[in-house]
């Protein structure tokens, strides 16, 4: 295999080497409270220690892909067995580290050592993790890494309002009009939200869950197809689901977030800029149908 030019050591602003000259990632994948951990061999940096998997970015690559590449390599572990989460970026300027954090979505995926880099990959309980010895960097993040693991990032969008905003021809057509906002979150939603969106702290970015509401003649809109045969190269992202509305849509989306688990009120946003709404929905973070668009487009972009 070709050895790519980013495979290399990089001399740090902050007076350390650190290997990827386009930085480097891992992933921190999690299921039923453990974790997936590398015990690197002594011929790795840190050798002895317990950390992630995961290694430099590659040429043209996305740090998620990275992440996904480098525990396929080292643990055998599928992309598709990761749900991604959250990430989280340690930045010096000269380089950064990019962790990635999913949900194993299938129950405990098999890994095993396969490259001279691990001595063993285990999953490991989350509460043990302390009591062994860390890799410095991850020893470093993972209180981070925990606390954001147990956050549910819920986006609720009024479909509604955002289809609304702009002159598309909705008023014509709101099924259709609905079924391009649908599949507009289902491509833009892979490239994940930011994490500020959510109030996760320590996170830049985030995949939550997504509810899209319907309403009216808008409730005929065709979902997106679900990832149930994705590929084995490709993460299973969340496919965003739809609740057509029995009634209004503001009741189905106050009701909605009223009766969330604290875990998913804390980190819930609304995409709405219904004056009347955002009243009944006090407390949740509101974000603006403008602000939601744009970030739709930079994302499919």
């Amino acid at each position: 295999m070709t050895r790519d030019v980013n495979d290399a050591w990089v001399e740090c602003a902050c007076g350390a080497r650190h290997w990827g000259r386009q930085g480097a990632a891992g992933l921190a994948l999690a299921d039923e409270g453990a974790l997936v951990l590398q015990h690197r061999s002594a011929r790795s940096h840190h050798g002895g220690t317990w950390g992630l998997p995961g290694g430099a970015v590659q040429h043209g690559e996305s740090s998620l892909a990275a992440a996904l590449r480098e525990a396929q390599e080292e643990t055998s572990l599928p992309p598709s067995a990761a749900r991604p989460h959250a990430t989280i970026v340690l930045d010096h300027g000269t380089w950064r580290y990019t962790t990635v954090l999913a949900h194993a979505s299938v129950p405990r995926p098999r890994v095993r050592p396969v490259d001279w880099e691990s001595d063993d990959v285990a999953w490991v309980a989350q509460e043990e993790i302390a009591e062994r010895e860390l890799l410095p960097a991850f020893a470093d993040a993972w209180p981070t890494i925990r606390r954001l693991l147990q956050a549910r990032p819920l986006l609720v969008v009024d479909a509604a309002n955002v289809v609304g905003s702009v002159p598309d021809g909705w008023w014509r057509d709101r099924a259709g009009a609905a079924t391009r906002l649908l599949a507009s979150i289902r491509s833009a939603s892979r490239g994940g939200f930011p994490a500020a969106w959510f109030a996760l702290e320590g996170a830049v970015l985030a995949w939550p869950r997504i509810v899209v509401v319907l309403e009216g003649a808008a409730r005929g809109a065709c979902e997106p197809a679900t990832d149930d045969t994705a590929p084995t190269h490709r993460p299973a992202f969340r496919t965003p689901q739809v609740l057509r509305a029995e009634r209004d849509g503001d009741t189905a989306v106050a009701d909605l977030l009223g009766g969330l688990p604290p875990l998913e009120r804390e980190h819930a946003a609304l995409v709405t800029a219904d004056r009347g709404l955002r009243a009944r929905t006090a407390g949740t973070r509101h974000l603006g149908p403008g602000t939601f668009r744009s970030a739709l487009r930079t994302l499919e972009g």
